[in-house]
């Protein structure tokens, strides 16, 4: 119950500080190609964190100059954790505080780059991950719709309620290599 409460304050603490940032206009036709840099959060979960890094792997191999850094809670290494050019920052739960906001600490060790397209691959919302994507101030970010997902994501995907996780991640990889 509690937890819920700081979760609760924490994404309210969040609207309001990106609040007056206005986002311009911008041309989506080929953001990913020509990424330079793009930073993904893998899920939550180790099954669904395996089946989201299996099925971005067809982008990654269509990225030519794209480095990559993935965010990821698990110990356990995924397949896209293997590709060149690409670096694994881990979560640790002292990463997280208790409105389940990041911790500047982390922000730092992730803003090591000047990302072009943020990921947000957790299906439910994750206010973390969701945080992480807004605090990159990535031109693109891209995260399925969900509760207060607009203050994070300026592209949402709207995933099957029925599909399974790697159908729809399966999904998502073919609606990302459109661009």
């Amino acid at each position: 119950m509690l937890t819920n409460l700081y979760k609760y304050f924490g994404t309210q603490f969040a609207r309001f500080q990106f609040r007056l940032e206005i986002e311009p206009p911008r041309i989506m036709t080929s953001f990913l190609r020509n990424a330079k840099y793009i930073l993904i959060t893998l899920p939550v979960g180790y099954e669904e964190a395996n089946a989201a890094s299996d099925a971005l792997q067809k982008i990654r191999d269509q990225l030519e100059n794209g480095h990559l850094t993935l965010v990821h809670t698990g110990t356990r290494a995924t397949s896209l954790a293997g590709s060149t050019h690409c670096d694994v920052v881990r979560l640790d739960p002292e990463d997280i505080n208790r409105f389940s906001l990041p911790r500047r600490s982390l922000l730092k060790r992730i803003g090591t780059h000047p990302y072009d397209v943020a990921i947000d691959l957790n299906l439910d919302f994750v206010l973390h991950t969701a945080y992480i994507c807004r605090a990159t101030s990535a031109a693109v970010r891209v995260g399925f719709v969900r509760d207060a997902s607009e203050t994070f994501f300026n592209v949402q995907i709207r995933a099957a309620k029925r599909a399974t996780p790697k159908a729809t991640y399966d999904r998502l990889a073919d609606t990302l290599a459109m661009f």
